[in-house]
């Protein structure tokens, strides 16, 4: 998707279109967590302080953070992808993986199947959005990512390297700014440079890997959130943190994996960022047990007093089978999964506010 929460923004209101527009950082206070094109113009970004957003676009329409509005339209953007193809898998609320392998005989070229998919989100949802398609599913997001705005980049097969050799070695997924700078520091800029060194080439970019055959779950599944008023007590952050696991838990199954690695990060106002993680003796997709991890997270590594503006959690280590469940754990997940799967039947019916498995003020035990 482009600029997602501009976009619904500009969607559920009309008259923003072509005006610099912001969500987050109003009043100078907090990020930016969009911005629309006509704002990227003045160097506006998302994760940028709002009072720099609003020094370098003082005519810049700001508005308030609506997540559970996006998570909203994010339903329905997937409910339109879902209908191309049993296998989409969701990367983040505004981005996923397609996988239209065999769908040719029922729905036409793989091409001309993306162009209707982006055409249907723009005509159905009045949202912008933009496609990679490729055999390799890190060359479909690098694809994708150039594409963007509005636009559509088609890889054919055997055209990969001549493709992705001149292109910015940051456009890998899972390349960082701390991993970026180690490999500018090795003289490697350029995915071309990554290719001519096998040893880093198989870590960060396996071309080997075709988009039908997931032999590696190596992304992540993760939501965060800026809040629109800092929080300073705990109390106030567990109920985030909860509205962030459901959703994260919510992906796990319906992606059927499970994270043996969870994370939570933490942004102060002062715009001090941490993430903490803990990896478990047994992968989970469970919404209590995700939580019970992050909240430990939370309590043993908050600074007391600061006031927090971002809240995340993120589960990774994912995998879909592999590994021994311990006899004692059986029985116990068992019911979850008897439970969670009523709920998430329940949500795919009624809508994803329907129910959930406990409130953040009676926390799971």
């Amino acid at each position: 998707m482009d600029a997602f929460f501009a976009s619904v923004e500009e969607a559920l209101d009309p008259s923003l279109k072509g005006k610099p527009v912001i969500v987050g950082g109003r009043n100078g206070r907090g990020v930016v967590t969009s911005a629309s094109y006509e704002a990227r113009k003045f160097g506006v970004r998302s994760a940028m302080p709002g009072f720099q957003a609003k020094k370098l676009c003082p005519h810049g329409i700001f508005l308030p953070n609506r997540r559970r509005t996006y998570v909203e339209f994010s339903g329905k953007v997937f409910a339109i992808l879902e209908q191309y193809s049993p296998e989409v898998h969701k990367l983040s609320i505004d981005e996923a993986l397609i996988d239209l392998t065999g769908t040719e005989r029922l729905l036409g070229p793989p091409l001309k199947i993306t162009d209707n998919i982006i055409r249907r989100i723009e005509q159905e949802l009045g949202l912008p959005s933009s496609g990679g398609l490729s055999t390799h599913r890190v060359v479909a997001k690098i694809a994708a990512t150039l594409a963007k705005p509005h636009g559509l980049i088609y890889i054919p097969a055997g055209a990969e390297i001549n493709f992705l050799s001149p292109q910015a070695v940051e456009l890998i997924p899972g390349i960082g700014p701390k991993t970026h700078k180690t490999m500018l520091q090795r003289g490697i800029k350029t995915i071309g440079d990554l290719l001519a060194k096998p040893e880093l080439a198989a870590r960060y970019l396996d071309l080997s890997e075709t988009a039908g055959h997931h032999r590696h779950h190596d992304h992540s599944i993760g939501n965060e959130t800026t809040l629109s008023q800092p929080l300073k007590t705990i109390a106030a952050m567990e109920e985030v943190l909860w509205e962030l696991v459901e959703e994260v838990g919510g992906r796990l199954r319906h992606e059927q994996l499970f994270a043996r690695c969870l994370t939570v990060k933490i942004r102060y106002s002062d715009f001090q960022t941490i993430t903490r993680s803990r990896t478990l003796v047994a992968p989970t997709c469970f919404d209590k047990e995700i939580f019970q991890v992050v909240r430990d997270l939370l309590h043993q590594n908050i600074a007391q007093g600061r006031a927090v503006r971002l809240l995340g959690v993120s589960a990774g280590a994912l995998q879909d089978s592999g590994w021994q469940e311990p006899l004692l754990n059986r029985d116990r997940r068992d019911s979850f999964e008897r439970l969670y799967q009523g709920i998430d039947r329940l949500r795919e019916k009624y809508g994803e506010q329907t129910i959930g498995a406990a409130t953040p003020r009676k926390r799971p035990s």
